[in-house]
Order: C-alpha cells, then sequence, then structure tokens
C-alpha cells in the first residue's frame, strides 16, 4: 500500500508540477508578445516617447496575471 501511495503522490506532483511550468511559460510568452507588438507600434509612430510599448506592456502584464489567478482558483 505504501508503494502506491508513494507512486500516486509522485504522479500528482509532477503533473502540478508541469502545469504551473506550464503557466509560466504562458505568461513570459503574453508578456514579451505585448512587449514586442507595444514596441513596433512606436517605431512605426516615430513618436519620442514609447506610448504604445508602456501600454501594451502593462496590459500583457495584467492579463497574464489574470490567467495565472484564474488557473489557480480554478479546481
Amino acid at each position: 500500500m505504501k508503494k502506491r501511495k508513494n507512486r500516486d503522490s509522485k504522479k500528482d506532483s509532477m503533473y502540478y508540477f508541469a502545469k504551473y511550468s506550464g503557466l509560466a511559460f504562458e505568461m513570459l510568452g503574453i508578456i514579451v508578445l505585448g512587449g514586442w507588438a507595444g514596441y513596433k507600434l512606436d517605431e512605426k509612430r516615430a513618436g519620442k516617447f514609447p506610448v504604445w510599448t508602456i501600454v501594451l506592456s502593462l496590459f500583457s502584464v495584467f492579463s497574464s496575471l489574470y490567467l495565472v489567478l484564474k488557473q489557480l482558483l480554478k479546481k
């Protein structure tokens, strides 16, 4: 019986590790994509102050945090 519980707990821990490491990569992708899109918009706009980079970077950070919180609260 002990061996079976140990195997099950290892499976559970690997499942949660894969789930949450995947969330980290999703967060990274969203933030990088938002920053890159803002940079490209500012490049086309040719302004002195990087408005779109700041706006889209902040938006992507908040949206990725929302995604993580939504996943954490979901059972």
